[in-house]
């Protein structure tokens, strides 16, 4: 985006300057005057009735009109000068720059700044980080709108919820990413159950289980296929409905009914379900033996504390907190390898030098 505006800049600039041989005529050194052709006219003296009424207007505005007046002809007829000696008014028009002195480091080709024709870089563009902040806010303003003004027509286009009906046997599922293009975007899941397929007897049925192979489920009784071959989600959809017409073709086939093949449902393993144990059901009689043994406790308890053989846990920790606490004797730190009787050193020698 800033190479754009850039570049927008440049072809600017370049139509705003004079063509080469309007900058280079020959230019009469006598004064123009601007908008006329005509030579200078002395001005006229003022009548004593316009010099009374210019200085009630002085006195109010605060400022001389002549030196006002003199100082917009002088500055517009530098702009004209300048305007026929370096071309239109351009943003650039007082700051032409001067040549840069040929010197080792901009050898070469000259630069299109050195001409006055183009400007140097200003610097005065945004990052690239900060475009994309900008780019990602405009995204956000257009999902707003969309929001605000798009989505409330959507109501128009509702329809009621029809639940299936018992001819709808297969259920599509789809993946979509919001727009965003996803590779498992084109991906289609058909599930079906044999017991929904109408005009099958119980024979076509297993014969369909075993046509599927290990994309039936025997747990839930469903066959379960998925297709991404193609690019659009219409062309795989179109394929899983094709290939279940072939599976219903060939199971309604009497040629061979599968009989002597038994059903492999090694594929799939089975997950153990746990269940609350039948013998931890709390019922009326179990409720009643708790509240005997409970009972029977209570009573245990107070024949103990009447005999005074009933430990009190409070009591016992007291008195372990109330004892004081004896003194240990740190051990005394001895060097190894010390000498003892005899001359020879104690411990075991590692290595020895000779």
């Amino acid at each position: 985006m800033a190479s754009a505006l850039q570049g927008f800049r440049f072809t600017a600039r370049s139509c705003a300057c004079a063509p080469l041989s309007r900058r280079c005529a020959a230019q009469s050194i006598a004064r123009r005057r601007a908008f006329a052709t005509t030579t200078l006219r002395l001005q006229t003296q003022r009548s004593p009735e316009q010099k009374d009424v210019l200085k009630k207007i002085e006195k109010a505005v605060g400022y001389n009109l002549d030196e006002e007046l003199a100082a917009d002809k002088k500055e517009l007829q530098n702009l004209l000068d300048a305007e026929i000696e370096f071309g239109p008014v351009g943003p650039d028009l007082w700051k032409r720059r001067q040549k840069l002195k040929d010197t080792f480091l901009n050898l070469g080709d000259p630069e299109p700044f050195e001409d006055g024709d183009f400007d140097e870089d200003g610097h005065d563009d945004l990052p690239s980080l900060a475009h994309g902040e900008l780019e990602q806010h405009r995204e956000w303003r257009h999902y707003a709108r969309l929001a605000a003004w798009e989505l409330p027509l959507l109501s128009k286009l509702a329809k009621p919820f029809e639940p299936p009906t018992g001819d709808m046997s297969l259920r599509f599922r789809y993946t979509t990413y919001m727009g965003e293009s996803h590779p498992a975007e084109k991906k289609v899941v058909v599930e079906f159950s044999p017991a929904d397929m109408p005009n099958l007897t119980s024979i076509q049925r297993d014969k369909l289980k075993k046509l599927a192979g290990t994309r039936y489920n025997p747990e839930e009784d469903i066959i379960r296929m998925n297709c991404e071959m193609y690019e659009t989600q219409a062309q795989n959809k179109r394929y899983l409905g094709d290939l279940v017409d072939t599976l219903l073709k060939e199971a309604r086939d009497p040629t061979d009914t599968f009989a002597d093949v038994p059903l492999d449902i090694r594929h799939h393993h089975f997950k153990p379900k746990l269940r609350f144990p039948k013998e931890w059901v709390l019922t009326d009689e179990r409720r009643e033996q708790l509240a005997q043994y409970r009972l029977q406790m209570e009573q245990k308890d107070q024949k103990l504390e009447l005999e005074g053989q009933l430990v009190d846990g409070l009591k016992q920790i007291e008195q372990v907190v109330s004892r004081p606490i004896a003194e240990v004797a740190l051990p005394e730190m001895v060097s190894a390898g010390g000498k003892v009787a005899g001359g020879k050193a104690k411990g075991k020698k590692v290595a020895v030098r000779r």
